[in-house]
C-alpha cells in the first residue's frame, strides 16, 4: 500500500509540473502604450488579444507592466511577453490620479 501511494504522489507531482510549464511558456503580443499617470516609472501595456487566465478588466486589456525592462519602455513599441500576477511584495503603490489599472508581472519579453 505504501509503495501505491509513494508512486500516486510521484505522478501527480509530475503531472502538476508538466502542467504548469505549459501555462508558463505562453507568449502574448502586447503594445507598450505610455508611462501610467501615478505609479512611478511604470509603464502601461495593452494587450493585442484577449488573454485568458488574465485579471477581469474593464479597461480594454491595459494593464500596468511590473518589471518590464528600460529597453521596452517605448510608447507604442510591439513586444511579446510571459506573465504573471504579481506577488504582494512585487505590487506597485500607486497614487489615485489617474485610471487605475491592473498589474502584471513581466517575466520575459522580446520585442518584433
Amino acid at each position: 500500500m505504501a509503495r501505491f501511494r509513494l508512486i500516486f504522489i510521484i505522478m501527480s507531482l509530475l503531472a502538476i509540473s508538466c502542467c504548469k510549464n505549459e501555462i508558463e511558456d505562453k507568449w502574448y503580443n502586447a503594445t507598450v502604450i505610455g508611462k501610467g499617470l501615478d505609479c512611478g516609472n511604470i509603464f502601461l501595456i495593452q494587450f493585442d488579444e484577449d488573454v485568458t487566465g488574465l485579471p477581469d478588466n474593464t479597461s480594454n486589456r491595459i494593464f500596468y507592466a511590473v518589471n518590464l525592462p528600460e529597453e521596452y519602455k517605448v510608447s507604442g513599441k510591439k513586444i511579446n511577453i510571459e506573465f504573471r500576477e504579481p506577488k504582494s511584495s512585487e505590487m506597485i503603490v500607486c497614487t489615485t490620479m489617474g485610471i487605475g489599472y491592473l498589474q502584471i508581472y513581466i517575466t520575459k519579453v522580446i520585442s518584433d
